[in-house]
């Protein structure tokens, strides 16, 4: 048995008090697993409480999202919160729509006998649909979701799961109550075709019987025609073909893929600590939970072995190739290599990465703006000279060279769009030496504690929240905090 989460619990106490007409109307067949956070909850309401829904929700801490036009559907909305480390996503449905995926047809009109009949479930303290209309609404998705062809329909996902979630209904519906319903919400022979999928199940071949009996009556709830759907189908099909390609080849981050929050409202969260405080792991943990359900864009920010612009990834090469150069040298000529190219390399790739950091703050400034939340893996300061991703061309602004005090400017003129972009949650991993030094045991203990002491010192706006975390925890403790503290920020 599965945990209700807190807020889930909250959640429902409020629908409760304040006499919410809702209901879970589909799949409670694992109820379980979505007052858990581990999947949906799919719960139907009242279509004329929405604004009290709206509000409601979003005073309990859930985000409502804006989700892209390639996989939304009208009278459907999706809210989000964070509770214990998972992602609670509500998918609100204000009417009851239907049909093949991606276009959603069909809108049925029967929520008002649904809600009217809920059943709450004493286990979880939800209510949800009673098993009869349940399975009334399961025969019928599976019908409209029916393919042309029976090539390995029976190992769809969908019918798969389909055909679980019929067996655990007939456990709970006789033939006869679901024979009779639909009698009265079609006809004899749709009901007769009923009675056979209740002996036989779900095959191909019973629900397309079924759906040729039903298909006139289904009709008449169509909101498009059927070419309508059809090229409503192919249009988002083709988008989404777009979109991953886009996705694959990073041609252009700032489409949106699933959902966001509202225009401004996104955010830019910041991981930073020492090499060995475990920064990357949660970096990577928090992406894989937050991506789910919502855009989210990841960004390195350093300048070590992470994702790095088109021209440092030249740079990078051409070093790993005079690197190889200067050990096949002589010790006369690794002199001359180190003051004809080394130098001259220095300078062209600490420009490289001051325009790579640049162009990535920008790119942050722009994905928060349209409402995505950014990961980063540390990020650019000016307060830090030569490590901590602060700058490593100061020492030039007072030289004798013209260029290299031009050079120093531009460097900093680069790394200060890091205060007029500053990120809105700072997540400092603290550890002790003793445990970091084992992680990284190529580093000295002065090391580690030069750069830890650099981290603990790094300032921000007053309005960006900074906190500090116990590297040494649990890697799951750590992830929980981290998405507590994104959670609060996101209500706030």
């Amino acid at each position: 048995m599965y945990k209700v989460l807190p807020l889930v619990k909250k959640t429902l106490d409020e629908f409760h008090a304040l006499k919410v007409s809702y209901c879970h109307f589909k799949s409670n067949e694992h109820l379980d697993a979505a007052v858990s956070g581990l999947t949906d909850l799919d719960i139907l309401f009242a279509h004329n409480e929405y604004e009290k829904i709206n509000a409601l929700l979003q005073q309990l801490g859930f985000q409502k999202c804006n989700t892209a036009w390639h996989v939304s559907y009208p009278h459907v909305e999706d809210y989000i919160a964070f509770n214990e480390g998972k992602i609670i996503h509500i998918h609100a449905h204000f009417k009851l729509i239907l049909g093949e995926s991606k276009v959603k047809s069909y809108i049925l009109s029967w929520e008002e006998e649904i809600l009217k009949s809920r059943v709450l479930s004493k286990e979880y303290g939800i209510y949800t649909s009673d098993p009869i209309h349940e399975m009334l609404l399961l025969i019928v998705r599976i019908a409209l979701k029916l393919p042309l062809n029976n090539s390995n329909y029976q190992e769809n996902k969908d019918v798969v799961d389909a055909t679980r979630e019929f067996e655990w209904l007939k456990r709970r519906v006789s033939k006869n109550e679901i024979i009779q319903l639909f009698k009265a919400r079609f006809n004899e022979k749709v009901a007769a075709n009923v009675g056979i999928i209740y002996d036989q199940n779900i095959t191909y071949n019973n629900v397309k019987i079924f759906y040729k009996a039903s298909k006139n009556k289904l009709n008449t709830y169509r909101r498009y025609s059927y070419l309508q759907s059809i090229w409503i189908k192919q249009i988002r099909r083709f988008a989404i073909v777009l979109i991953a390609i886009n996705r694959k080849f990073k041609l252009y981050q700032g489409i949106r893929m699933h959902r966001t929050f509202d225009a401004n409202k996104g955010l830019i969260i910041s991981i930073m600590g020492a090499d060995g405080r475990g920064k990357s792991t949660q970096v990577k943990r928090i992406k894989s939970i937050l991506s789910k359900k919502l855009d989210v864009r990841y960004i390195y920010m350093g300048s070590g072995n992470g994702p790095a612009s088109w021209h440092r990834s030249l740079l990078k090469f051409a070093g790993s190739f005079l690197k190889k150069r200067k050990k096949e040298t002589s010790n006369e000529e690794k002199i001359k290599f180190k003051f004809s190219n080394k130098s001259i390399f220095k300078i062209i790739y600490l420009l490289s990465l001051a325009i790579e950091k640049n162009a990535k703050l920008k790119r942050l400034a722009v994905y928060r703006k349209q409402g995505m939340l950014c990961i980063t893996d540390r990020y650019p300061q000016i307060q830090i000279d030569g490590y901590n991703d602060g700058l490593h061309m100061r020492e030039w602004k007072n030289s004798s060279s013209l260029l290299l005090k031009h050079l120093a400017r531009f460097e900093r003129k680069c790394y200060s769009l890091s205060e007029a972009i500053p990120p809105d949650l700072v997540v400092k991993l603290i550890g002790g030496s003793d445990v970091l030094q084992r992680r990284r045991p190529e580093m000295t203990n002065e090391e580690i504690e030069k750069k830890q002491n650099g981290i603990k010192s790094i300032s921000f706006d007053k309005d960006v929240e900074v906190i500090e975390l116990d590297a040494t925890l649990e890697i799951e403790e750590i992830t929980v905090l981290i998405l507590d503290h994104v959670s609060q920020r996101l209500v706030n």
